[in-house]
């Protein structure tokens, strides 16, 4: 059987690419240099986790890609489209405990994913009137389409048709820097737009977003009521205490003044757009939304979510995953596969 395994400690290489984000500047850490690399296109800088890679070699040729232009200021996002069936594909997802060194000290738990490719299939397309609906999947920070590909076999096997998108300046789409939503929620309304035009998906149309890509796919509903139903994975308050958080959690070589001083740096850059408070887009979205964080999420903390819960309309839910941190979260597949794939069957309906 090929299972093929996440190393130990898989947060470890996603915090190596959350330091490079903010380090590599040519060993530069002025809060001006470091403002300045958080707004520019990651895709430029940063290398995604190898096991993204892997996965994403072992099936990108399975599945179409589409490239949509939007804008301004120009862009093209690399979209891959996957089709609903049961693709014989297996996710897993474990914390497995580490006894503690010492009598005093707290157990430490490592974070496993596995997944079996051994009997993986392409089915054929299936009649449009076996299709649940669309779901868009909208990875985080830095990442690409790839770290969203377990979301997207998940969901297809559960009978969606699922488009995994590269946001502007991720993966292989262009744009030379990232707006936290100001841009990308109209490009997502393009991107759509466009999709519906060419028949390559239909409504009913869901979203479902990890850190970055969740608080972009509150947006995008906000602006956009073909949008029916939101999953938010660690979704943060805004981009100010976004990038606070971060840079306090995952760069404690930092003083936290240089912390405020880059968070406040890049809140003023995004200043021609007002509105980027999640709290704000989860305002005018009419339907309920799933929230989802890590007991442990160092960005996305409990009195988040229970001020967005109280926000969001009514019938909005929160789930919390136990042991999880923001890193892993989004990744936890096993724990979240019946509480999501629930919420939209339920509220994903024509």
């Amino acid at each position: 059987m090929d299972v093929k395994a996440l190393p130990r400690g898989f947060g470890e290489p996603i915090v190596v690419v959350l330091l490079l984000l903010f380090l590599a500047c040519g060993g530069c850490t002025s809060p001006r240099a470091i403002a300045d690399q958080t707004l520019q296109a990651p895709n430029r800088r940063i290398i995604v986790p190898g096991f993204f890679q892997q996965l994403g070699t072992a099936l990108d040729t399975n599945f179409p890609v589409e490239r949509i232009s939007v804008g301004p200021p120009p862009a093209t996002l690399d979209l891959m489209v996957m089709e609903p069936g049961d693709y014989h594909v297996r996710l897993n997802s474990t914390f497995t405990e580490i006894p503690p060194p010492g009598p005093r000290m707290r157990p430490r738990y490592d974070f496993n994913f596995t997944f079996d490719l051994s009997h993986f299939t392409r089915r054929p397309k299936p009649a449009p009137d076996n299709v649940r609906g669309t779901i868009f999947l909208l990875h985080g920070y830095g990442l690409d389409k790839e770290a969203m590909m377990p979301w997207g076999l998940l969901l297809a096997q559960a009978g969606y048709r699922v488009v995994l998108v590269d946001l502007r300046g991720n993966g292989h789409s262009t744009g030379n820097q990232i707006y936290f939503g100001g841009i990308e929620r109209t490009d997502m309304v393009q991107c759509l737009d466009a999709l519906l035009q060419q028949h390559v998906c239909r409504e009913p149309v869901g979203a479902l977003g990890i850190s970055y890509g969740a608080v972009l796919a509150l947006q995008w509903a906000a602006i956009d009521p073909r949008v029916q139903c939101v999953t938010a994975i660690s979704p943060y308050p805004d981009p100010r205490l976004a990038v606070n958080r971060y840079l306090k959690t995952f760069a404690p070589n930092l003083t936290w003044r240089t912390d405020r001083k880059v968070a406040a740096l890049v809140a003023s850059r995004l200043a021609e757009f007002p509105d980027l408070a999640t709290a704000t887009a989860i305002r005018r979205i009419k339907h309920p939304i799933l929230f989802v964080r890590g007991e442990h999420d160092e960005v996305c903390l409990p009195e988040d979510v229970s001020r967005f819960q109280a926000t969001a309309a009514p019938g909005s839910e929160v789930k919390e995953v136990p042991l999880a941190n923001h890193l892993v979260t989004g990744m936890c597949i096993s724990q979240l596969r019946d509480p999501v794939t629930e919420w939209f069957r339920s509220r994903l309906v024509r």
